[in-house]
């Protein structure tokens, strides 16, 4: 190392490793674009140092670390809360300036705002090789997406690298995308395909060195990479579907225990990539095999070395993707089996360095996770102190943060967890409770951060959870207008990115919320409008993805029974009962608790045998609605306010009041049982 020169030098924050590892990738593999004169750089930026993290805990830098120090010819420094109070990256700040001077170190905010995400010493201006008492004002390139974002950022990090204007740089580079852009549009880019098609094939067919192997993992990151990003801005990802199958079939012909764990690394990153691409797509049946193909990869490199904490937090990772669609798609014991293996890995991860706070929040992702597989099974005194427990960490590490943004947010979508919890034990002045604190800390955000979406879409949610909760406590007027609130937040939210699924889903829920108050309020033309612009939504959700359980059955199912016993509740008679007998069939084999949704479909099935004329069939109907019962802790309300209505269907008055009077001890009017339609 004493003898090597590096292009640059990055100082980081273990907390910020993610980032540097990527900007570490972006600039190694940067090409100068051509008409650029930029001397010694023929080759690019190679080899660009980072390698701080497995130093040795002491006051000394370590004579290796000073070196490659020394002879960096430039210092990148990643700022964020977490590196303005590192000492270890004020001494590598402090070292470089007093060899090469100010000129030479180039800021690259990360999170926070400056100067209080900055190290010290990048604030003070050196002279010959000393500190004085004039502060220095660096010029920062901003990798938020908020601010520069990381493209722009990296550019202006590259401009002053190799000493060239910003707009130059952009321009050159440009010129040589537009010319590549039209190569893609000529049917070059199948050729390249191809071309790569048959590299990976001869590869396959003879017997490699490793570097050659290497060289092909390179070539298929850079595709899933640098032209991903090219490719992105303009919808044009179909345009690497080819190159993530082949990458598949690449990786699926390798034998895991002839390669190297450098190996073993490089094939998890580029089939996470792959995985990751598709499932941007909305392509889960080609993600969920590929995020098995790279939890395999993983497995192997941790039974090859246990302690390996990267390879931990791959392969956690790659769990959890596992184990989310498999629980959207309702495969809940391959769900539980993937996302427990995730929470063992997270907690070990935390146990092992308590002051890294990425793996506390890991180990809160976890807990939150198990927390849903229990409300999901109905065990809501297990969810409860599993929520819980993970909202204290986001809490903790929130408060040690300086309460960032990305924290308030999570804080808040924990604290939801909670709320929601508590509504269905019951628990209603808790659950009001914990939804003040939630919105409140999304206020919090939105209060420095106005378009801070990540912040709106929770609040959305969050909104329509407290208009239902007002609706049925009494309150219809300050429930109009949360929900108002929720539905205008969904109209600004769907206008700037119609795509984002989550989007979807929270105006979903918001307007169907509204559309029940405003039917219970004779209300029955706003009822129809904000019912259709639902179903509309939940078309475009259900197109992306027909295997998911929760578009195509939970809420297809809620918006469907919810209409037929409100504003759709005279439909044809043939064409009500084949609806409510599908919903029948298929929630009835639901390995879930029963439903409200199943006493719904009962009680429309009823209603349509009754208007049919089959008062024999209708009070059977009607006496299956009232049988069943959810045998877990929770107090559904749509369920006993269903179920009161078939009870006075059949005539049984006291039974109906029974259980209405288990709700109205509570203090809760259920909306479902006001002007039900049948």
């Amino acid at each position: 190392m004493a003898t090597r020169r590096y292009k640059a030098f990055i100082s980081y924050s273990h907390r910020d490793k993610r980032v540097a590892n990527w900007l570490h990738g972006q600039l190694e593999n940067f090409r100068v674009p051509e008409g650029i004169d930029a001397p010694g750089l023929e080759d690019g930026l190679r080899p660009v140092f980072k390698d701080r993290e497995e130093l040795p805990a002491s006051e000394d830098l370590g004579a290796a670390l000073e070196e490659a120090i020394r002879n960096s010819d430039a210092l990148i420094v990643l700022c964020s809360p977490h590196s303005a109070i590192s000492p270890w990256i004020a001494k590598e700040i402090d070292l470089f300036k007093r060899v090469n001077g100010d000129a030479r170190v180039f800021p690259a905010v990360v999170d926070g705002d400056p100067p209080y995400n900055m190290p010290p010493p990048l604030l003070v201006h050196y002279e010959d090789g000393t500190p004085t008492e004039e502060l220095a004002e660096p010029i920062a390139a901003d990798l938020r997406p908020e601010v520069d974002g990381r493209k722009l950022g990296v550019q202006k990090l590259v401009a002053g690298l190799i000493g060239v204007g910003l707009d130059e740089l952009v321009d050159r580079q440009a010129r040589q995308r537009n010319r590549r852009m039209a190569l893609v549009a000529a049917a070059s880019f199948i050729g390249m395909v191809v071309a790569i098609a048959m590299a990976l094939y001869a590869l396959q067919q003879r017997d490699t060195a490793r570097a050659e192997r290497a060289e092909a993992n390179g070539l298929i990151e850079y595709m899933l990479t640098d032209l991903r990003e090219e490719l992105e801005p303009v919808g044009r990802l179909d345009l690497l579907d080819s190159v993530g199958e082949r990458a598949m079939d690449y990786y699926a012909s390798q034998d895991l225990e002839d390669l190297s764990a450098e190996e073993l690394a490089r094939r998890a990153r580029a089939v996470q990539l792959v995985a990751e691409m598709h499932n941007l797509r909305g392509d889960n049946d080609k993600a969920l095999p590929a995020f098995r193909q790279a939890a395999r990869t993983t497995q192997e490199l941790i039974e090859r070395n246990p302690d390996d904490t990267d390879a931990l937090f791959a392969h956690g990772q790659s769990l959890y993707w596992v184990g989310y669609i498999a629980w959207q798609r309702g495969d809940t014991d391959a769900a539980r089996e993937s996302l427990e293996g995730y929470a063992r890995i997270s907690t070990r991860l935390a146990e092992m360095d308590r002051s890294n706070l990425d793996w506390q929040m890991e180990e809160s992702y976890a807990l939150s996770n198990l927390g849903t597989l229990a409300s999901g099974d109905g065990d809501y005194g297990k969810a409860l102190p599993l929520f819980e427990r993970s909202v204290a960490i986001v809490e903790r590490v929130a408060k040690a943060e300086g309460r960032p943004n990305a924290r308030l947010i999570e804080w808040g979508e924990g604290v939801s967890w909670i709320a929601s919890t508590h509504d269905r034990m019951g628990n209603f002045a808790e659950a009001a409770s914990a939804l003040d604190r939630e919105i409140r800390l999304y206020e919090e955000v939105l209060d420095g951060d106005p378009a801070n979406s990540d912040a709106m879409r929770p609040l959305m949610f969050a909104r329509q959870h407290q208009g239902w909760l007002l609706a049925a406590t009494g309150k219809p007027r300050e429930a109009r207008a949360v929900l108002d609130a929720a539905a205008d937040l969904a109209d600004l939210l769907l206008a700037q990115d119609n795509d984002h699924t989550w989007s979807i889903e929270m105006a979903i829920s918001a307007l169907a919320t509204r559309a029940m108050l405003n039917w219970s309020e004779g209300r029955d033309a706003a009822a129809t409008r904000d019912f259709d612009r639902a179903e509309t939504l939940l078309a475009n959700l259900r197109d992306r993805d027909p295997k998911n359980v929760k578009w195509s059955v939970d809420r297809q199912s809620t918006l469907q029974l919810s209409r037929s016993l409100t504003d759709e509740a005279s439909l044809p008679i043939d064409a009500q009962l084949a609806m409510a007998r599908k919903w029948i069939a298929t929630l009835g084999q639901s390995e879930q608790p029963p439903s409200w949704q199943l006493v719904a479909a009962h009680l429309v099935e009823g209603a349509a045998l009754r208007r049919k004329g089959d008062n024999a069939a209708s009070a059977a109907a009607y006496a299956k609605a009232i049988a069943i019962e959810n045998e877990t802790e929770g107090l559904n309300v749509n369920m006993i306010a269903l179920r009161a209505v078939a009870a006075d269907r059949l005539g049984q008055t006291e039974l109906a009041r029974d259980l209405r009077q288990r709700l109205t001890s509570k203090g809760i009017n259920a909306l479902l049982d006001r002007r039900i339609a049948i």
